[in-house]
């Protein structure tokens, strides 16, 4: 009884104290111990937001008595009423409405990856909310959930295009913001002109990454194929990014290609054809339709089986139509059981074709040889080295591994390299070689020009059949990354991280 009373008083209590309490919601009328303000602005108090994770004390501006400056300050700004508590709100929206936009901006770039940050920003104020808009909207997925998460429920990626569609089309601002699109195949058939016209309003995409999930380039219905080689065929579309898909002719396949006139990002994942023997095996020269010749940037190729690698061959002769003679990003992955030998000959035969420009370098295969007998390692500025150690048949035992890299980086040392980046995948102690990491760390600790070494881990756990968790990484797992590599951690540019790639 008593705490109904209290209640009722503490509603009294406010109704009297501020006057305007219902004109700013039901929520501010009732609360009588902290202030509503954190309930309508809970993101200015965000962790994301601050240099500590741990929240900070309440500021005296969000208590419900002002103090005698605030209350001075108050009646300088022009309040009637210096005990308002809807006061200390208004003082926090001016602070906030007078920050310079540059300064606004930096705050939201800061956190473009994060997107629970990025949607907090945009509810803070308006000039606040543009900015945020442009971060959060700027990568749409049309996924067909069906295929993984819902079996049966294919309305799941329809609802995704209908609603995105209907927000577009009531704050068409928003479809500017969009620079790419990761799209799978779309199985309701009623939602595929809707796709089509909500490409049409993306004005300004510039990536398109298509999942075919395994299905076949003609089991996409001809209205969707449409749609996608229309899309396309924009002078601003040049990244360009197919996975896990089939054609049955590769005749098909480089009609798809050929029709991205502006191409510089190419990005191969796991593509193959039915009459590939066929296509291997012609002696005709193989060109893009109409004559078309690519120049391209960016080269991203990911064979993860061995059928995959004859197609890779032939498509990476197709000069002149497809010049890889200006790359300045190339990425390497080759896995699958057995072949190691021929995965890493198909490498070798990709590296030697690229060019003298070469910037960026990824590759997770062993070559044994100095890389200077593939590549000009003269303008190298980053190589990001993927260790496979979970399998034996499907890589070089770590020794080996490790013996190459030293003489790889020796190599690197008199150029100008300046971050080098270890994804180390591992069911067994990887700091147990021990002599081969300190040769690795001598060599690393000599090249001035690295300005930064990373060292991701992902643990396998073959008891459970799983990667492992971040919380079940050693809480010594830092101080054994920098005990293998002192000479980097001296120089204070080592930075490791666990569960890089499998966070659950």
């Amino acid at each position: 009884m008593g705490s109904m009373e209290g209640a009722r008083q503490g509603w009294q209590y406010n109704k009297v104290r501020g006057r305007d309490l219902g004109r700013a919601g039901p929520i501010l009328g009732r609360r009588r111990g902290k202030t509503a303000v954190n309930r309508f602005y809970p993101s200015l108090l965000s962790p994301t937001l601050l240099p500590s994770a741990r929240r900070p004390p309440a500021s005296p501006i969000f208590t419900r008595r002002p103090s005698r400056e605030l209350a001075q300050l108050h009646f300088e700004l022009g309040y009637p009423d210096r005990r308002s508590i809807l006061a200390p709100l208004s003082i926090m929206q001016l602070g906030i409405n007078t920050l310079p936009q540059e300064l606004i901006d930096a705050i939201i770039d800061e956190n473009q990856d994060d997107q629970a940050a990025l949607r907090a920003c945009s509810l803070v104020a308006r000039p606040w909310t543009y900015s945020s808009q442009r971060h959060i909207f700027s990568r749409v997925h049309f996924r067909n959930h069906s295929q993984c998460y819902y079996p049966g429920k294919l309305y799941k990626t329809s609802c995704e295009i209908n609603r995105f569609h209907n927000l577009i089309s009531t704050r068409p601002h928003l479809a500017s913001f969009v620079r790419t699109l990761e799209v799978e195949p779309i199985l309701d058939a009623a939602q595929e002109q809707l796709l089509a016209c909500t490409l049409q309003k993306l004005v300004n995409l510039e990536c398109i990454s298509l999942d075919l999930g395994g299905y076949y380039w003609d089991e996409l219905s001809q209205c969707m194929r449409d749609a996608l080689i229309t899309t396309v065929r924009s002078p601003r579309i040049t990244n360009l990014e197919l996975r896990e898909g089939l054609f049955l002719r590769c005749a098909d396949f480089l009609a798809l290609l050929g029709a991205c006139e502006h191409l510089k990002r190419l990005s191969l994942s796991a593509m193959s054809c039915d009459d590939l023997e066929e296509f291997v095996q012609a002696d005709v020269a193989v060109t893009l339709p109409s004559g078309l010749n690519l120049q391209l940037d960016s080269l991203a190729l990911s064979l993860y089986e061995q059928s995959y690698l004859p197609l890779m061959h032939r498509l990476l002769h197709l000069q002149p139509s497809m010049d890889l003679s200006h790359l300045h990003r190339l990425s390497v992955l080759t896995a699958g059981s057995g072949h190691l030998s021929e995965r890493i000959e198909a490498t070798k035969e990709i590296l030697k074709l690229n060019s003298n420009s070469l910037q960026h370098l990824v590759l997770n295969l062993c070559l044994g040889e100095p890389l200077s007998n593939f590549i000009d390692i003269k303008q190298l500025l980053s190589i990001r080295i993927k260790l496979w150690w979970i399998r034996v048949d499907q890589h070089t035992e770590p020794t080996l591994w490790l013996r190459w890299l030293i003489e790889s980086f020796q190599e690197l040392a008199k150029h100008r390299v300046e971050e080098v980046t270890f994804e180390i995948f591992y069911n067994s102690d990887w700091t147990a070689y021990t002599a081969e990491w300190a040769a690795l760390d001598a060599v690393l600790g000599q090249m001035r020009s690295l300005t930064k070494v990373h060292v991701k881990l992902d643990a396998y756990d073959d008891v459970k059949g799983r990667w492992k968790y971040p919380r079940e990484y050693s809480v010594t797992a830092t101080k054994d990354v920098e005990r293998i590599l002192p000479a980097v951690c001296s120089r204070k540019i080592l930075a490791c991280q666990f569960a890089a790639n499998f966070t659950c």
